[in-house]
C-alpha cells in the first residue's frame, strides 16, 4: 500500500505500528474484506510475512477460503474506485502504466449520475483493474488533459510519462449509453501501449 492523503497516512501508521511521522513510503499487510482486519504480519513488503512467492500464494489461498462471500462479490462495489483528486489520479495512472478515466460535470448530482453509468463496467471482468479513475466538477482540473471538449462527461486519457499531463483519446457525453461507453473503453484499451520505463532515466 501507498498513501495518497493524510487520512491514509494515519491509517497506515496504525497498521505498521510506527511512531507518528516515521511511516516509510510503502507498507504491506493482508487485510480482510472490511479493509481494517489484519490477516498477516505488516512490514515494508511481502517478505516480512512470507518466505517466498510460493508461500505467499499458499497463504493467500488459505485466507481466501475463509471468506467465500467475498470471493463471490470480488468484482462488485457500490462506488467507482476513485482516486481522491484528478491530478493525483493522473500521477497514479502514469506510475501504474494504466489508462485514466475522468468523469466531469457541472455539479455533484450530475457527476454522481455519470459515475453510476461507469459503475458496472468498472467492476466487470473485462475492465476491472484496467483503468484508474478520477472525478471532478472543476474545469481547472482538466487543464493538464490535452484535447478535452467542454460538452463531454467521460474522458479516457493516456497519461504522460511523468504523470503531470495526459492526452484524451476518447470522450463521451453524459447521455452516452452503457454500450457506447463499453465500446469506447474497449477500443481505447486495444490501442493503448504502456510505456517502457527505466528507473535510471525516469
Amino acid at each position: 500500500m501507498t498513501y495518497e492523503n493524510m487520512d491514509e497516512y494515519k491509517f497506515m501508521e496504525g497498521i505498521l505500528g510506527v511512531k507518528s511521522g516515521t511511516l516509510p513510503n510503502t507498507i504491506f499487510c493482508m487485510l480482510g474484506p472490511d479493509g481494517t482486519t489484519r490477516l498477516s504480519r505488516s512490514g515494508r513488503g511481502p517478505f516480512f510475512a512470507y518466505a517466498n512467492a510460493s508461500a505467499m500464494a499458499s497463504g493467500m489461498n488459505l485466507l481466501a477460503a475463509k471468506y467465500p462471500n467475498a470471493q463471490k462479490n470480488a468484482l462488485s462495489d457500490s462506488q467507482l474506485p476513485l482516486v481522491k483528486r484528478v491530478d493525483l489520479a493522473l500521477n497514479v495512472a502514469s506510475c501504474d502504466n494504466r489508462m485514466l478515466i475522468v468523469t466531469t460535470a457541472a455539479d455533484k448530482p450530475s457527476l454522481k449520475a455519470v459515475d453510476q453509468k461507469l459503475l458496472s463496467l468498472s467492476w466487470s471482468e473485462q475492465f476491472a483493474g484496467q483503468f484508474v479513475y478520477g472525478s471532478t466538477t472543476k474545469p481547472a482540473d482538466l487543464k493538464p488533459l490535452a484535447g478535452t471538449e467542454q460538452d463531454k462527461a467521460i474522458l479516457v486519457v493516456e497519461p504522460g510519462p511523468y504523470g503531470v499531463s495526459g492526452k484524451v483519446v476518447a470522450q463521451l457525453p453524459a447521455a452516452a449509453t452503457t454500450e457506447q461507453i463499453q465500446q469506447a473503453l474497449a477500443a481505447a484499451l486495444k490501442k493503448f501501449e504502456p510505456l517502457v520505463k527505466s528507473h535510471r532515466s525516469h
